[in-house]
């Protein structure tokens, strides 16, 4: 039985290592050491007498009895910044720049923005839609506050939110992907999964024409609603009027892509809070997932 109370800061470390898949990441959000965050964990898997994360190769993950209490400790968190916000009488105000992939943006942040723009009527909210290469050195050059980006697997910067696989996808009622020579459409170069979704066709040795390139999500769907090509998209953000193709279609396997947090230096109120927001429904969202 559990004896006395819990530590919040030591929840908070467990949140940050769930939600960001790994001790090194949590480190550096919470601007504590690896080390440090391990040992406030294991007080608190010695006090409660249960195990609460698992690591692997893929990462780290809660346990069941892990996730009951995140799911706990989200509520009693949410509860501090509400108790001092109120006595400490913060409210965020000003200009909120945020840089993201639109495809991101219609997948999961669309409600988000609109939720936090209700609960922080004093915050001017910016939206930037572009593709991540272009939007990190927006942010180093000091034009976002925060950004949403598809982190490079090469160089990934910022925190990992979730992973998100990618997948094949084709108009409903229409068959181009039978054509001999398959017809794609994909982003403007540039899109950082553009080079693999192609070097996947050509190690499959599938044969197929570039039919159409866009900078942005509503141009490609249109595309490829239009019957003609096929493309490659993030399964979040896969419209009802498109199918899913896969091994049976001749088309390889393709992979994930890692949806990654970044914020500017010494970021204010506004941006802190709407970074919370964004790590609790990404939190959800693999969950509901």
């Amino acid at each position: 039985m559990m004896n006395g109370h819990f530590d919040l800061a030591a929840l908070g470390m467990l949140v940050a290592v769930a939600e960001t898949g790994g001790f090194t990441a949590a480190s550096a959000r919470l601007g504590r050491t690896q080390s440090a965050i391990s040992v406030r964990i294991q007080d608190l898997e010695s006090q409660l007498g249960h195990k609460l994360l698992e690591r692997s190769r893929r990462g780290v993950t809660p346990t069941d009895a892990g996730e009951r209490l995140i799911a706990h400790a989200r509520r009693l968190l949410a509860v501090e910044r509400e108790a001092l916000a109120d006595l400490g009488g913060e409210t965020p105000t000003g200009r909120l720049r945020i840089g993201v992939p639109d495809d991101y943006m219609d997948a999961y942040l669309r409600p988000l923005i609109a939720r936090f723009a209700v609960e922080h009527p004093k915050v001017e909210l910016e939206v930037r839609c572009d593709i991540s290469k272009r939007i990190e050195p927006a942010l180093k050059a000091g034009e976002l506050d925060l950004a949403v980006v598809t982190q490079d697997p090469q160089r990934p910067l910022g925190e990992m939110l979730r992973r998100e696989p990618l997948i094949w996808v084709a108009a409903r009622g229409h068959r181009p992907e039978l054509q001999e020579t398959l017809p794609l459409a994909l982003f403007s170069e540039g899109c950082r999964a553009r080079p693999r979704i192609l070097a996947a066709l050509n190690s499959a040795g599938r044969a197929y024409r570039l039919v159409f390139s866009c900078s942005h999500t509503s141009g490609v769907l249109s595309a490829v609603e239009g019957g003609f090509c096929v493309t490659a998209m993030t399964e979040s953000a896969v419209p009802p009027s498109l199918r899913r193709l896969g091994p049976a279609e001749d088309l390889p396997p393709l992979f994930e892509l890692t949806v990654g947090l970044i914020m500017a230096p010494h970021p204010g109120l506004a941006a802190q809070r709407f970074a919370d927001a964004l790590r609790e429904e990404m939190s959800a969202f693999r969950l509901a997932a």
